[in-house]
């Protein structure tokens, strides 16, 4: 089974103008950039002719990428880039401050948060999804999920985005002329964009295609506390839609998580065990869509964080997506259909010995 990890960690499904990188969460945190989308983050840096824009959480101990940066900005690439600090201008990622002293970098100087994790290339490339550029994220200590875009109507629309937060210095609820649930057909996908907090993500984008789900809903998620999303969930098992739901352990533990609301209704949720987290933030919808993107399902990230939401409608990539889904849901004990594993305990992988405070108590 160890080898079948090794090969899933860098499982990569090509469809025409999309692509989907999926990771199986590593044994530990690593400087080294050995994702599958982390690789072809750096291909696509080492292909840019003109610019680069990326807007990303922050940065940490990925030299590669760094070094990848500065390799372009040598042979003449323009690079901006925005991240996220909060109001006294500190940065989540202690790496983060290279960036600035490297490149043209801003912040939001805001308590929401700037969460978005995407790169624009030559105006016509974007890479974005749920991975933070950091040990955990791009490093493969995480679970997660990125979809790398040809297209230049979607470069367009996060071109946009990008604007309004670096040109413009319009972040969360100051952003103007939102680009709301934008559709978009390549030739082989129907692509539907939403940008938090103006495009009402959730409400807009999402929930049609929860209550007109007719067979499954699979869903690999960090952080679940959003109540309507809850209540449109156990409407739609109450019709028969199956509903699987894999959890991060330390979101688990979060107060306002639903996840027992939910197994109290039927619904199964695994709350997982890994070292690391399970940190994607999507669905599988009847084996015809794939949520992805930055935003959590919470308030927060509807309401309040820079967030992008990507919307695939493309039976191929949900028929891997779907695959990844149960590879995960298989090697995660049963028993935590019905308990909680401790994030920060020997119940899960090597949390106790990763230097990563997994159960956000301040202390590793």
């Amino acid at each position: 089974m160890k080898v079948f990890f090794l090969l899933m960690c860098f499982w990569l499904l090509l469809n025409a103008k999309e692509s989907l990188y999926l990771n199986f969460p590593q044994d530990y945190p690593s400087q080294q950039t050995g994702t599958s989308f982390g690789k072809e983050l750096i291909r696509l840096i080492n292909s840019t002719q003109h610019d680069i824009h990326f807007a990303i959480y922050g940065f940490r101990a990925q030299d590669e990428i760094l070094q990848a940066l500065i390799n372009a900005k040598q042979r003449g690439v323009h690079i901006q880039g925005v991240v996220d600090s909060d109001s006294h201008g500190k940065n989540y990622y202690e790496d983060t401050h290279k960036l600035y002293q490297l490149f043209d970098v801003k912040s939001d100087h805001k308590s929401a948060i700037m969460h978005h994790k995407f790169f624009i290339f030559d105006q016509q490339i974007v890479w974005t999804g749920s991975a933070n550029i950091s040990d955990t994220g791009t490093g493969g200590y995480n679970a997660n999920n990125v979809v790398v875009i040809e297209d230049k109507n979607v470069a367009k629309a996060y071109e946009h985005e990008f604007q309004q937060m670096f040109t413009n210095h319009h972040f969360s609820t100051k952003k103007t002329h939102a680009l709301s649930c934008l559709a978009i057909s390549t030739n082989t996908s129907r692509i539907t964009l939403g940008f938090s907090p103006q495009s009402l993500t959730y409400e807009h984008c999402i929930a049609p295609l929860i209550k007109n789900a007719k067979t499954s809903i699979y869903i690999p998620i960090f952080y679940l506390t959003h109540y309507e999303l809850t209540q449109q969930l156990i409407t739609a098992h109450q019709r028969g839609v199956d509903i699987k739901i894999i959890l991060d352990a330390s979101a688990a533990k979060n107060k306002y998580s639903t996840h027992q609301h939910l197994r109290k209704a039927g619904i199964e949720v695994k709350v997982e065990n890994f070292g690391g987290k399970m940190h994607a933030k999507s669905m599988i919808i009847d084996d015809r869509y794939i949520i992805s993107g930055s935003m959590n399902f919470t308030k927060a990230g509807e309401e309040k964080n820079d967030e992008n939401t990507i919307i695939i409608e493309n039976a191929t990539l949900a028929k891997a997506y779907k695959e990844y889904f149960f590879a995960l849901w298989k090697q995660i004990p049963r028993r935590y259909l019905f308990i909680d594993p401790n994030p920060e305990s020997f119940e899960s992988g090597n949390s106790c010995f990763d230097g990563i405070d997994n159960n956000l108590n301040f202390r590793t």
